[in-house]
């Protein structure tokens, strides 16, 4: 329940208070051409609180909150040319604050929840610098104006409890980490060819989640043994291109040979990932102490079509295993403490693009 702005909006409705501390670490091997392709890790903090109530034998609600925090980044926003080699699912959206706010309502085996996910982005006037000269001599003058805006994404869940099977439905909404940031730049001094203004605006998405709908189902097979399956439809085909617009303004008595550009929409494809897991549950004794262990696989096709014209994105079909467990300790002092572990291995299966040689 704990998990519920993540997994399922629904489960947030299960009574009880609960709280919950985790830390993530993520080392990136991916490699263009047999060399690194300089990604950074993805690591963090998350916290979540969920508490729910039960207002009569049938009704129960919740709520449920969730906060992940990098701990190199409050928000990295960067962005290169589509023609230039590069992993652009993830270079940036997986270093950003994010907080998920759920609230959901159960009535006898049906659930029903939903709230909204929100992300940082970057926005302001950005940078102005003056260089000039008046009677005293030279001066120079400087501001940042630089802003983190939150962008909202909608969040909802389904989930029916038949006992020795559990059937769940979620949908999270498409969010971006959009950029918007201008700089100006006046000089004005004597006797210098290169007295003017040049202002470059810079606006656009960085770091793009698609919309995802989820459908699954768990099923108790008995000896504390359960199966989950689940297939995952995210809508990869509505991506904006990473930077839609590039403006430079120059007067300095000199014209850019460049002024304006807009890059070309990464044109993806949508993709269906199934996913399949297994959980073990043992107690130990009577004080409440339990053991599990769990088994996950997924398969997750690439949204990235092949790269024969302007752009030049790298991915590939992904095989992800995850292995975990979980120690309950039991109560202690009122209080049901509990500890997991997991790790997961993605492997990317080896492709092959082949541009003609007057392209980028």
């Amino acid at each position: 329940p704990s998990d519920a702005p993540r997994q399922n909006a629904a489960l947030a409705a299960e009574p009880g208070i609960r709280l919950r501390f985790g830390y993530g670490y993520a080392g990136m091997r991916l490699t263009l051409d047999g060399r690194d392709a300089v990604v950074e890790r993805a690591s963090g903090v998350d916290l979540a609180a969920q508490l729910g109530a039960r207002l009569s034998e049938a009704f129960s609600v919740g709520a449920a909150l969730s906060l992940h925090l990098p701990d190199q980044h409050l928000a990295l926003v960067g962005f290169r040319p589509a023609t230039e080699p590069q992993f652009v699912l993830y270079e940036a959206s997986l270093q950003r604050t994010s907080v998920d706010l759920v609230a959901a309502l159960r009535y006898r085996a049906l659930s029903i929840g939903g709230g909204l996910s929100a992300g940082l982005s970057v926005s302001g006037d950005g940078t102005r610098f003056d260089l000039g000269q008046d009677a005293r001599g030279t001066f120079a003058d400087a501001a940042l104006d630089v802003s983190l805006p939150y962008r909202f994404a909608p969040i909802a869940g389904l989930r029916l409890d038949l006992g020795r099977v559990q059937l769940g439905a979620s949908l999270r909404g498409a969010l971006a980490v959009d950029l918007r940031l201008d700089s100006e730049v006046r000089i004005r001094l004597r006797n210098n060819p290169l007295n003017g203004s040049t202002t470059v605006q810079v606006s656009g998405p960085s770091g793009w989640d698609p919309t995802t709908i989820a459908l699954g189902a768990r099923v108790a097979l008995g000896l504390g043994l359960s199966a989950i399956g689940a297939l995952e439809y995210a809508v990869y085909s509505a991506a904006p291109a990473p930077i839609a617009d590039v403006r430079v303004d120059v007067n300095l008595g000199t014209t850019p040979g460049q002024r304006e550009a807009r890059f070309p929409a990464p044109r993806f494809r949508d993709t269906i990932s199934p996913r399949l897991g297994l959980e073990l549950a043992r107690p130990l004794g009577d004080r409440g102490r339990a053991l599990t262990a769990r088994l996950g696989y997924a398969f997750a096709p690439s949204p990235v079509p092949a790269q024969t014209s302007f752009t030049s994105y790298a991915d590939a079909t992904r095989h992800q295993l995850a292995l975990g467990g979980g120690y309950r300790f039991g109560r202690f002092f009122g209080v049901d403490l509990s500890a997991d572990l997991a790790f997961q291995l993605h492997l990317f299966a080896p492709r092959v693009e082949e541009k003609s040689p007057v392209l980028p």
